[in-house]
Parts: structure tokens; sequence; C-alpha cells
């Protein structure tokens, strides 16, 4: 005599596991379809990195900080010292 909860147990782990199988390989396909669409826009339209734009070497000049005791010098586009908070002329 088999009991019917241990049969039910297994249909349902089965059922489970083919479910989870099927999504996890669902993703997988969907990632692998986003890896190509972003090589192949990469191809066509570069993004700019915000890295190059803020650096010194790209012709932008620096901004000192106007505080006596700190005069640091600010490369990126900021409206406030990153040292002390003060305003930038």
């Amino acid at each position: 005599m088999t009991m019917h909860g241990d049969v039910l147990l297994v249909i349902l782990i089965l059922i489970f596991g083919c479910a989870a199988f099927l999504f996890g390989v669902i993703y997988a396909i969907c990632q692998f379809v986003a890896w190509i669409a972003r090589g192949l826009f990469g191809i066509f339209i570069p993004r700019r990195s915000a890295a190059a734009s803020d650096s010194p070497t790209h012709g932008r000049q620096g901004r000192i900080c106007p505080r006596e005791g700190c005069g640091k010098v600010e490369y990126r586009n900021a409206r406030f010292c990153s040292q002390c908070g003060r305003p930038l002329i």
C-alpha cells in the first residue's frame, strides 16, 4: 500500500523544480539577448562616461576655493568646495 501524500509531494517538487528551471533558462536567454543588444548599441551609439567629462585633462580649468585655510582645487563642475563647503567663485 502506497501513501498518497508521498506521491503528491514528489509531484509538487517536480512541478516546482521544472518551473524554476524553465524560468532560469528564460532569464538566462533574456540576459544574453540584452548583452548582445548593449554591445550592438555600444558600437553605434557610444556612451559618454562621467569620469571622462569631469577630468582636468579635457581642457577644463580648476576652480580654487576662496577660503584662506582651504584653497582646494575643484576640477568638477561644482558650486561648493568639497572640503570646506564654501561657495566657489
